[in-house]
């Protein structure tokens, strides 16, 4: 299987809208699984699972200080979330898979922006805030793309040891998924990235 069955199963789900007749094409279909799952969620998971591990041992551990980027993220993605039971209700999982993706891109400008690396000599607690934020945020994103793409989300779900009673939706009620101290395991490449 050149593409792999999660790859397949989102590209479908994304083109054809219930109901409505899809465009597809090979080219679109590599497109869509390098922008979308290759370049944004899988080096997402994959940048902060290695980090973590060269940098901390696989464990980190948040305080209760947080950051204007960190309140600013949270916020995005509370909006972002807000309508996503509701799409999903309605069979609009284009507009599911848009917003999910969404929260995806703006945890990696997040990671950009914030920059952990600078603190590992002078500010390891911030440098742990950072990564501790972009592990929850990546617990969000994987349940809510369980559904789509089960294969890949269950191994980053594994990784960061999260009980199957805590794969929900309890979260989009304001709790966290994780706990302060966490302990990830290590985490292959989800999606290798189509050469076209």
């Amino acid at each position: 299987n050149t593409y792999g069955i999660d790859q397949l199963r989102y590209y479908l789900m994304k083109e054809v809208s219930h109901g409505a007749d899809g465009n597809i094409s090979l080219k679109s279909l590599e497109n869509c699984i390098n922008s979308d799952l290759a370049n944004n969620y899988g080096n997402l998971c994959q940048r902060v699972f290695s980090f973590i591990k060269n940098n901390c041992g696989n464990k980190v551990k948040k305080t209760k200080n947080i950051s204007d980027a960190d309140k600013k993220l949270i916020e995005q993605t509370k909006l972002l979330t807000k309508d996503l039971r509701n799409e999903m209700d309605n069979q609009n999982l284009n507009n599911y898979m848009k917003s999910v993706i969404n929260i995806s891109f703006l945890t990696n400008k997040y990671i950009n922006d914030e920059e952990p690396w600078k603190f590992k000599k002078n500010n390891i607690e911030k440098m742990n805030n950072i990564l501790h934020l972009a592990l929850e945020q990546i617990a969000k994103i994987s349940i809510l793309l369980n559904p789509l793409i089960p294969n890949a989300s269950t191994k980053v779900l594994d990784a960061l040891n999260i009980s199957n009673e805590l794969r929900n939706l309890s979260f989009l009620r304001g709790k966290n998924i994780l706990p302060d101290q966490i302990k990830i395991e290590e985490l292959d490449i989800l999606f290798k990235k189509i050469s076209q």
